[in-house]
């Protein structure tokens, strides 16, 4: 029997026999899981769940857009910036991010595996960046109280920036845990035959609320960062816990029995050997890892570039980065129909071809504040193409049963390229004496060298089953090639 729980989702136990999409007393019936919707209950349980990402994007877009600004103003050098924007994260999820996603996918709770995740950091993380927006303050007041012989040889400055390292790392660290456990909630609780529908709402939704931000937060970021951060804070608390309370997951196999470990060490070495053990994963994390280098690695120095080489004030900026927003907004519906016509892992390739290209013609072409904004907006594209595709490939690629190893393996390897990226972009901006025009050429080339093995998963794909048959390889698991009369039939991926 299906039910609707008094939260509007329907999460209650079916057979292990009952399919996706069949219909009971008249009512068509979506399963993810153990967990059956009908239209009703999935609509509410969408709702939701966009409710909190629209939430955690317009808190996220405070520190990506404004820690690169706010560490100029306090004189701090291009690699610093690199560093403190993206090394930090790298090194806290490749030393944390492997067993935190591990114990997740084992974990057993009334409340699922991870939810009790979620309710336990996101008020670490906004605390996190509160102390952010009120670092200046409270290294005044250190600074002040340091003994005399201490503050003589340190600068306010100096103190400042030594707390913002603090606070990042920190921020950094339940972040982390904090974006990998909603993406792996996404994945146990939305129907896989709906994925890519979903994803693009997700980031229809994600992207209206940065356009928001931008338009009326962003420019108002250096002279209210005080009441900015703890007022935006405050909001996503209160609204991704009434999230976390409102949706529920369903019920588990139950895990492994535990056998005694192989150490820290040990767990890292197994960790990674499965990881990269499958040829066909081995690719997309090293596509992700140059898509990282090309998009997360340089975002931080093409702001500087619309700010300091072409003189943009901080209202133009969030108008211009504002319509940019909205115009994704409207590409990702048609780029979810794309997906679904082609398939998302073809849509992949091609959006990293354009990206490469346009990469070129902006480091040629955007010498002021119109071609900036034109190419902004037609960025928009690629940019959609791949966010879009590439998420719906990462739900549909890898084992539900150790969903969050793999994905979180996307993280791990993904921030690891930000640790020597931001650093050697950093390095490479301060060599070209600032001139961050150049930023788009570094971009360019890493997405054309990711297009290479992302070629390579889409023969993995196939040879595991390719797009009507796919099934997820385990560790130690042969590709099985599948076939119907001697050849594949193509439906999306």
């Amino acid at each position: 029997m299906t039910m609707d729980s008094p939260h509007g989702t329907l999460a209650s136990t079916h057979s292990p026999h009952a399919t996706a999409g069949l219909a009971e007393n008249g009512r068509k019936i979506y399963t993810a899981g153990t967990l059956r919707y009908t239209v009703r209950g999935l609509f509410v349980l969408f709702l939701w769940l966009l409710w909190g990402d629209f939430a955690f994007t317009f808190f996220e877009a405070i520190f990506g857009r404004f820690i690169p600004l706010y560490l100029k103003d306090l004189q701090a050098s291009n690699t610093l910036i690199g560093v403190m924007t993206g090394s930090f994260a790298g090194l806290v999820n490749i030393f944390f991010l492997p067993n935190i996603s591990q114990y997740s996918d084992s974990y057993r709770s009334r409340w699922g595996r991870r939810i009790p995740f979620l309710y336990v950091v996101t008020p670490l993380t906004v605390g996190s960046l509160v102390l952010v927006g009120f670092a200046p303050e409270i290294g005044a007041w250190l600074h002040h109280h340091l003994p005399s012989h201490v503050s003589a040889g340190i600068s306010e400055t100096a103190v400042v920036l030594s707390l913002l390292c603090a606070f990042v790392v920190s921020f950094h660290f339940f972040n982390m845990i904090l974006v990998s456990a909603y993406n792996w909630l996404l994945r146990d609780v939305v129907p896989l035959e709906l994925m890519t529908r979903f994803l693009a709402w997700f980031r229809i939704v994600g992207t209206a609320s940065t356009f928001l931000f931008l338009w009326f937060v962003f420019p108002h970021l250096i002279t209210h960062r005080r009441e900015i951060c703890a007022g935006v804070g405050l909001f996503y608390l209160v609204s991704f816990l009434a999230m976390c309370s409102l949706v529920q997951e369903g019920e588990y196999a139950p895990p492994p029995p535990k056998q005694n470990g192989p150490g820290v060490l040990g767990a890292f070495a197994l960790y990674f050997r499965d990881c990269l053990s499958i040829p066909l994963y081995r690719n997309f994390f090293i596509t992700f890892t140059l898509v990282v280098m090309a998009s997360s690695c340089a975002g931080p120095f093409a702001v500087l570039f619309a700010r300091k080489s072409l003189g943009l004030e901080m209202d133009s900026l969030g108008q211009i980065f504002a319509w940019g927003m909205a115009i994704s907004a409207l590409v990702y519906y048609p780029a979810a129909w794309l997906c679904e016509k082609l398939a998302p892992i073809r849509v992949a390739i091609i959006a990293l071809a354009i990206s490469a290209l346009f990469s070129v013609l902006a480091c040629a072409l955007v010498y002021d504040k119109q071609s900036f904004f034109a190419y902004t907006l037609l960025w928009a594209a690629p940019s959609v193409g791949w966010s879009l595709a590439s998420m719906a490939v990462t739900m549909k690629l890898f084992p539900s049963e150790r969903f969050g190893q793999f994905s979180s393996a996307l993280n791990v390897f993904g921030c690891g390229a930000m640790i020597p990226g931001n650093f050697l972009i950093g390095n490479f901006i301060d060599f070209v004496h600032g001139d961050y025009r150049m930023t788009f050429l570094w971009s360019a080339a890493f997405f054309a060298m990711a297009i290479i093995p992302m070629a390579a998963v889409y023969r993995g794909w196939k040879a595991h089953g390719g797009p009507a048959h796919y099934v997820p390889p385990l560790p130690h698991e042969q590709p099985v090639e599948i076939e119907n009369d001697g050849k594949i039939t193509e439906v999306p991926f």
